[in-house]
């Protein structure tokens, strides 16, 4: 065989392993792809149950809730709401701001919880939350507020969430 004729072979079998080669890394491709694709689409779209209203009302003043006491240091009803609708119960959020710093509050509820025979208490250093024996909720989430001027002090507001369980 002469060298002039194994030039064009040698050329054809290069194209030939580079198409191979190349056919080879587009399957692999699509093969990745189709694993992250669903094999069936819904022909139909999902069904929509009937919507919560999520109506919520304003409160005038703070609630007494029941297994939980309200806080006894220097704090002020700010703002809160009830959801009555709630699914499980009535939903209360109650903010206040209080004297005392947050560490303070966090530390008077946990107590309370353990007082109360609340369970799964779970405490960090802005939040406490437990779960009552009659299934009831509650959370208390702090945030530390600076008063500036004359009478500069850092004090602290916080939220008080409650989900009644009704049986």
């Amino acid at each position: 065989m002469s060298v002039e004729t194994s030039k064009p072979k040698r050329a054809w079998s290069l194209l030939i392993a580079s198409a191979l080669l190349l056919s080879f890394l587009a399957a692999g491709q699509q093969m990745s792809n189709a694993q992250n694709t669903p094999s069936v689409y819904r022909t139909k779209p999902y069904q929509i149950g009937q919507e919560e209203t999520h109506k919520l009302d304003q409160l005038k003043d703070k609630v007494d809730l029941p297994d939980l006491p309200s806080f006894t240091g220097k704090a002020k009803f700010v703002t809160g709401t009830v959801e009555q609708s709630a699914k499980g119960g009535p939903r209360y959020s109650m903010t206040f701001e209080a004297e005392e710093p947050q560490n303070q509050v966090i530390d008077w509820y946990d107590n309370v919880f353990r007082m109360y025979k609340w369970a799964n208490i779970q405490k960090a250093t802005t939040s406490v939350s437990a779960v009552h024996k009659e299934g009831h909720f509650a959370s208390v989430s702090t945030d530390a507020v600076v008063k500036t001027g004359g009478n500069a002090r850092i004090h602290s507001s916080f939220t008080v969430h409650y989900q009644m369980a009704v049986r």
